[in-house]
């Protein structure tokens, strides 16, 4: 399981509106010697806060701060069907433009095989999506933190 920190941002019914991560979110070592400095290019292009609905068994309010449990595994397979899929079949079609096209400098059959391939990689992510084997378990609010809490391991 993994654990993160989010601050609600609205409620609706028995979902809650939460902003994850934020101006502090990543390591929190941008400014050390050796940090990264994401969270500072993270800065510049984001507009305002993503938000996700997520269920509030807890009862959470606006402005509380509360841990969102996020299943091990969900994260890898959401990201192998949302990106891995796709370019797996771009690339499959690309490789089969080029061979049924001839090979050579056939350029436009391969694009044509690569296009052809992501939008059959998009729905084909889709399908499985909602089939049995995509079932990806969704994150729930498991527990609010008090008003001091500043990190996730302050908040155990």
């Amino acid at each position: 399981m993994m654990d993160q920190e989010a601050i609600v941002a609205r409620v609706d019914g028995d979902h809650a509106y939460v902003e994850v991560g934020g101006a502090g979110s990543g390591c929190g070592r941008c400014h050390e010697a050796g940090g990264c400095q994401s969270s500072i290019l993270g800065q510049l292009f984001r507009r305002k806060p993503r938000q996700f609905r997520i269920a509030n068994p807890i009862g959470a309010a606006p402005g509380d701060r509360v841990i969102v449990r996020v299943a091990s595994g969900a994260a890898l397979r959401a990201a192998l069907l949302i990106y891995a899929l796709p370019v797996l079949f771009l690339l499959l079609g690309a490789f089969a433009g080029t061979a049924l096209g001839g090979g050579g400098d056939n350029d436009y059959a391969a694009a044509l095989g690569a296009l052809l391939g992501l939008t059959v990689g998009i729905l084909s992510g889709l399908v499985v999506r909602r089939g049995p084997i995509g079932k990806v378990e969704e994150p729930i609010l498991v527990r609010r933190c008090s008003t001091f809490c500043i990190s996730k391991e302050a908040c155990q």
